[in-house]
């Protein structure tokens, strides 16, 4: 039984029965800058049959079976067989890439599918490409560009354009994200004008990207606040709580016109006006507003637009 499971698996039987531990990635970064130099001095059978001696080595190594797969793939096109030797070579890749979706390491077998997946798209192989794009979280970073190239190979344009707008509306509000924590380190470190850079970067961001004034107004009011400008941070939040209060949708912006409306979008504004509203009033970091003499008349007015069943 068990050399009819080594001739399975490709390996021999020692191999099947040794129990040594996975190569570190130090040791496979070795081994890799190995393998370029033999290709180089020996050419590319030299160095695919160097990279599968040592995965044969370590079967279950999936960390060297997704280093080894890109790497022979670049040298398969930087040093070239003839092209009537070069097929056998494409199918090793291959089945290297294969391997690695199968991989029990999540990172490694997400890689491995989407690269698959994206091959098998331009190559129209479409019912090969979606049973890996199925594998991938709906999390993954690429999976709703891979999701909309399937749509447009399957001339399913609908569908491509709202997966690319939900694409953009996403990774924009992503680096908003990311230069709210940049703004963030600068004013702990007392930085104003990094954190001005930062706020003027969203700005232009949110702008350029049409997205919703409250996105493009953040790092804008965390400045005004910082600063304690109380008539600028009454203007941002005047500006902010009115797109809140009546958003304009999304077919407005030529971005994202085949965005859907969300259902029941308009309870969640009306939520996160309160929170707001609620927010401005209790946040100690606020509470110099209550100093301007058109405070109280302002904020009464969206408590009233905020709560309207509270009010008389």
């Amino acid at each position: 039984m068990l050399p009819a499971l080594a001739r399975a698996l490709g390996v021999d039987l020692n191999t099947l029965l040794s129990f040594q531990d996975d190569l570190t990635p130090e040791e496979i970064g070795r081994f890799s800058e190995q393998v370029t130099v033999v290709a180089q001095a020996q050419g590319c059978a030299a160095a695919f049959r160097l990279a599968w001696e040592k995965m044969q080595e370590f079967p279950s190594c999936d960390l060297l079976t997704y280093t080894m797969a890109p790497l022979l793939e670049g040298i398969l096109s930087l040093f070239p067989p003839k092209e009537e030797e070069a097929e056998p070579f494409r199918q090793e890749v291959l089945q290297l890439y294969q391997r690695a979706a199968n991989s029990h390491d999540p990172q490694i077998s997400q890689w491995a599918c989407a690269l698959l997946a994206g091959r098998y798209i331009a190559q129209n192989q479409l019912e090969e490409a979606r049973p890996l794009l199925e594998q991938l979280p709906r999390s993954h970073k690429n999976k709703q560009l891979l999701q909309a190239s399937l749509a447009r190979k399957e001339r399913n344009i609908a569908a491509a354009w709202t997966l690319l707008e939900q694409e953009l509306f996403t990774r924009g509000n992503g680096v908003l994200e990311v230069l709210s924590h940049l703004m963030d380190l600068a004013a702990e470190e007392k930085d104003l004008d990094r954190a001005e850079a930062f706020a003027a970067a969203s700005q232009g961001t949110a702008e350029a990207l049409h997205l919703p004034a409250a996105s493009r107004l953040s790092l804008s009011l965390q400045l005004a606040l910082l600063r304690q400008d109380g008539p600028q941070t009454l203007a941002l939040l005047e500006e902010i709580f009115q797109s809140i209060h009546r958003p304009a949708p999304f077919s407005d912006s030529p971005l994202y016109c085949h965005l859907p409306e969300k259902d029941g979008a308009s309870k969640g504004q009306q939520m996160m006006l309160r929170m707001m509203v609620n927010g401005v009033e209790e946040d100690p970091a606020c509470a110099f507003l209550r100093g301007l003499p058109q405070y109280a008349l302002w904020m009464k007015k969206w408590q009233k637009s905020a709560f309207p069943k509270s009010n008389p």
